[in-house]
């Protein structure tokens, strides 16, 4: 498999290609392209080197819309590896479609809700995630913007796990990136982010939900992907699409048309490496390897938990979660603490 690169914060140079094309026919190229985008912010990377293709204020702070559900399932798989079961409170069914819808009471599968969050992109299974995950919305909330943080996105707020308008929620193509990068390593999310629909049984009944990604299965080459849209963010869009052996990724944000923007953005990547302005330039480094399951990812502590369970659930002593995570009194676990599995 060939190796993949992940945005960091550290400033280090791009790698530099040589071009394709006459640097006048690529310029010419890029200033086409520029004609033609009509979003205010985007970032293309070719996933194997982690070159910039393309970037228009990639820093640039936006309302990220459904995009934002990419780091709940990422959060929730790191957490459950998509394994158990949420029971459904009657706070995770007042949003706003879209929705399942779910009703309080049922209890559905982790898979399931996390499919109906990335491809139904489904509004109440991010909350009762979220809750199920970390206790309560309001310590997912805690915890979602501790793990982007980590990831080393500086430039975003969240608000909510669904990606709603809320005041203050904003994110960047540069960080929504990393944030894509990170879900597609996982292969059960990266599968799921690009099924062109599934079936689903709840208690309101049973369901067949399309993927609201309107480039897959139209588009040559286009891979798993994550839409959003409201009034305030216009759409959003974070997706991969794949041609000659090359797979390269896009960010957009605040854009009148995304399928318009994405279909001229992957197309000029995929003709040209135009060169990358200074103000544009984004470091790469490499990550780890992915984790196969949540263990080697960490774990978010639940409802119920104690040490000692989650040492067993990991094939771990006691005393080794304790030093690694300098863990003063084991008493005092609490539901969204993140703790490392060595």
């Amino acid at each position: 498999m060939a190796k993949r690169w992940i945005l960091g914060a550290c400033a280090l140079s791009t790698l530099l290609v040589p071009c394709p094309l006459l640097a006048r026919d690529a310029a010419s190229a890029r200033a086409a392209l520029d004609a033609r985008v009509q979003a205010e912010a985007a970032l293309l990377l070719d996933a194997a080197t982690g070159e910039i293709l393309y970037a228009r204020r990639p820093n640039a702070q936006h309302p990220p819309a459904s995009t934002v559900k990419l780091l709940t399932a990422l959060i929730v798989w790191e957490a459950t590896g998509l394994k158990g079961e949420v029971k459904v409170d009657l706070s995770d069914t007042r949003v706003e479609p879209s929705h399942v819808p779910l009703r309080a009471g049922e209890t559905v599968p982790v898979r399931d809700l996390v499919t109906a969050l990335l491809v139904g992109s489904a509004n109440d299974t991010a909350m009762a995630l979220g809750r199920h995950v970390a206790g309560s919305h309001e310590a997912f909330m805690r915890l979602m913007n501790q793990r982007a943080r980590e990831l080393g996105c500086r430039d975003s707020i969240f608000k909510n796990p669904n990606g709603l308008p809320a005041p203050g929620q904003y994110t960047t193509c540069r960080d929504m990136m990393v944030i894509f990068q990170h879900v597609l390593a996982v292969p059960e999310l990266r599968r799921i982010c690009a099924l062109p629909a599934y079936t689903l049984n709840t208690a309101a009944g049973t369901r067949r939900v399309r993927n609201h990604n309107k480039l897959l299965g139209v588009y040559p080459g286009m891979g798993p992907a994550k839409t959003g849209w409201t009034v305030a963010s216009r759409h959003t869009y974070a997706a991969s699409a794949s041609r000659g052996g090359r797979d390269l990724l896009l960010v957009l944000l605040k854009s009148p048309n995304k399928w318009n923007d994405a279909r001229a953005i992957f197309d000029y990547g995929f003709s040209v490496k135009a060169p990358v302005p200074a103000e544009a330039k984004v470091a790469a480094a490499a990550p780890s390897a992915p984790a196969s399951g949540p263990s080697r990812a960490g774990y978010v502590v639940q409802r119920g938990d104690t040490l000692s369970a989650i040492a067993r659930r990991h094939g771990v002593s006691v005393a080794s979660l304790v030093e690694t995570n300098r863990i003063h009194d084991p008493h005092q676990l609490q539901p969204g603490m993140r703790i490392l599995i060595p």
